[in-house]
């Protein structure tokens, strides 16, 4: 008789939650592919703010007291004043930049590293977060739609330049902490537990630590747990007084840090570019602008780290995009109000979206530009929202309707397709963002009237041209020169252009050309620290043409040279000797002792200064004695 075999039960593995894990792995997998490349690029632009050029991030661990304790620009400046308007005061993520210093030594790979990994967390808890929605829609629905729009704004590609931008990790903390405060509130008002309200409270303080744009979040809380929880009316209290403690502890550390060393107004159209603006055009003009984010999140085929002046032109309400704009904006608002009362997905999407853009949209507040890609991280959450519910609800009336199409089949094609069109546009921009003279030699072609986009781009010319010689530098030179002569035609005010012309010119030996556009800048700005080398290369080179006229015996004209060299470099000693040598030698007494004398005055000891001087005076005597 044989005996049954033993089992012993074994617990059965939801399989819901194995799909929700695999779920993890596509989320984290679209962000490393899309931006994973981003790791073997250099530093570029803000880069240089924060990092590169930050005297206190620098510094390491000792820097970071004054990180905590200033201006998050200041410690690119001299004497701490930021000449910016308004205050930035972001730490949490120069601390980490001055940590990486310490142990790596500015190094790009670690730092692009983990602002990778970053962002494919903040992905992770994205999702995480959206699940804890309880919405109308069946469980496996609600997970499709957050499935899809966690991976729609982690391929989104009008998030490049917060994730390949080092500078960027403030938004991808501040994100990454929102969402991790979140977390803990949806705890908080299912368990009714303190602890989770306690680490809501440091999330948030990391947060708005991150950016400042966080204080928006104080309405996002609010709306999410009213909306999609069964949050009482004391828990929202609760929920309110500790993330307004939060927010007014943050405003005090804010205004001790920056009390001593706030912004100043800029006058510059670049820094500021409603400053020409009429309130009607400035309304206008914001508005215009609005319209303009939403294309760059549906249709991301010209992106750029640069839109200043002038390439969003002010403009008035006769303009019909910027009815447009009215037109839609105003409907989402109504759309909003509509299904609020319903707590529809859609009204907190529309609701998240213009919160969360409200302190970056200029209707408030000057961000300092008229349209930065960075401002759209947290607003395009709202935006993937809306779009994965419409698009997976819309399916599932099809479905229901037993349309003759393979419905499955066709939801998974257009996801595919969207999600790699985008992750190609993303690997571009990797390579866009390898360095600054690739950045700004491929965008400028995306944002052409824009003036610093073509300034910049003369530059990178500039940079490879120094690179290289013979025509091949003469090539960079020349393609330097027409993006320059473009920026000064759209902002001749910025000496910049004027400066960089007349450095090309100077590469080809071609000085009256470079003291042309050199003294162009000087008419603009003639105390421009900027000017000083270009100054001094031009007194050189009338110097060394003084001295070649003197070498061939032609004294008057190496006499005309230096006295022109000094027209750049009034205080140089060495010119003023070699004057007083030429009229010297060419028995103009008088003239050689006033060019030794002030020779003297500005160096005592300059050699044989003394001694010409002597030399001249006494044969003037002579001179005058034979008289």
């Amino acid at each position: 008789m044989k005996t049954q075999k033993q089992t012993t039960a074994r617990p059965v593995k939801n399989p819901i939650a194995q799909k929700k894990d695999v779920y993890l792995y596509w989320i984290v997998a679209a962000a490393m592919i899309s931006f994973g490349l981003s790791v073997f690029n250099d530093y570029a632009l803000d880069d240089f703010i924060v990092i590169v050029k930050n005297k206190y991030t620098l510094q390491g661990f000792a820097g970071i007291w004054n990180i905590l304790s200033h201006d998050s620009f200041a410690g690119m400046t001299a004497g701490d004043v930021v000449g910016l308007a308004g205050v930035r005061y972001r730490p949490l993520s120069l601390v980490t930049f001055a940590i990486e210093q310490q142990f790596f030594k500015g190094s790009p790979f670690i730092s692009h590293l983990i602002n990778v990994i970053l962002y494919a967390i903040s992905g992770v808890l994205l999702f995480k977060w959206l699940l804890q929605f309880k919405t109308t829609y069946s469980d496996d629905r609600w997970k499709q739609i957050a499935l899809v729009a966690s991976l729609l704004f982690m391929v989104l590609p009008v998030h490049s330049e917060s994730i390949i931008n080092i500078k960027g990790r403030d938004d991808i903390f501040c994100l990454l902490f929102f969402l991790l405060t979140s977390l803990q509130l949806f705890k908080y008002v299912n368990s009714g537990m303190r602890k989770n309200l306690a680490f809501a409270a440091v999330f948030y303080f990391l947060s708005i630590m991150s950016k400042e744009t966080a204080i928006t979040f104080l309405a996002v809380f609010p709306l999410t747990l009213f909306l999609f929880s069964n949050s009482t009316r004391q828990k929202l209290v609760s929920v309110l007084s500790v993330t307004g403690s939060v927010a007014c502890l943050f405003l005090l550390f804010r205004y001790l840090a920056t009390t001593n060393n706030a912004g100043i107004m800029s006058t510059d159209i670049l820094n500021n570019p409603f400053i020409n603006a009429s309130s009607i055009q400035r309304f206008a003009t914001v508005l215009y602008c609005w319209l303009l984010y939403l294309e760059l999140i549906l249709f991301p085929l010209h992106l750029s780290y640069d839109y200043n002046f002038n390439q969003v032109p002010l403009t008035h309400f006769d303009n019909p995009w910027v009815v447009l704009s009215i037109a839609i904006h105003l409907s989402m608002a109504i759309l909003a109000i509509y299904f609020f009362r319903k707590k529809r997905i859609y009204a907190f999407s529309i609701l998240f979206y213009f919160i969360t853009f409200s302190v970056v949209s200029n209707l408030f507040l000057d961000t300092g530009a008229p349209i930065a890609e960075r401002f759209m991280l947290f607003p395009s959450i709202g935006f993937c929202l809306a779009i994965s519910t419409m698009t997976i609800a819309g399916f599932e009336k099809l479905k229901e309707r037993k349309v003759n199409l393979p419905i499955s089949q066709f939801k998974v094609l257009l996801l595919v397709t969207v999600l790699s069109a985008f992750t190609i546009r993303n690997v571009m921009r990797c390579y866009d963002w390898k360095d600054n003279n690739i950045l700004f030699l491929a965008d400028v072609n995306q944002t052409p009237n824009s003036a610093k986009s073509q300034l910049n781009a003369g530059i990178a010319c500039l940079n490879y041209a120094g690179e290289t010689s013979g025509t091949e530098k003469e090539k960079w030179i020349d393609k330097s020169q027409g993006y320059l002569a473009k920026g000064i035609e759209i902002y001749p005010k910025k000496i910049d252009g004027y400066i960089n012309l007349g450095v090309g010119y100077s590469w080809k030996n071609d000085f009256e050309n470079a003291e042309l556009w050199w003294n162009k800048a000087i008419a603009i700005n003639p105390t421009s620290l900027d000017l000083v080398t270009p100054l001094k290369v031009l007194a050189n080179h009338y110097f060394q043409q003084g001295m070649q006229f003197g070498s061939d015996k032609k004294f008057d004209a190496s006499i005309g040279a230096m006295v022109h060299a000094l027209q750049y470099d009034s205080l140089n000693a060495e010119i003023f000797f070699n004057i007083g040598g030429a009229y010297y030698t060419i028995q103009h007494w008088d003239s050689a002792i006033y060019y030794f004398q002030k020779t003297i005055s500005l160096n005592p000891d300059y050699p044989n200064a003394l001694t010409g001087l002597h030399s001249a005076m006494s044969s003037l005597a002579m001179k005058q004695g034979k008289k």
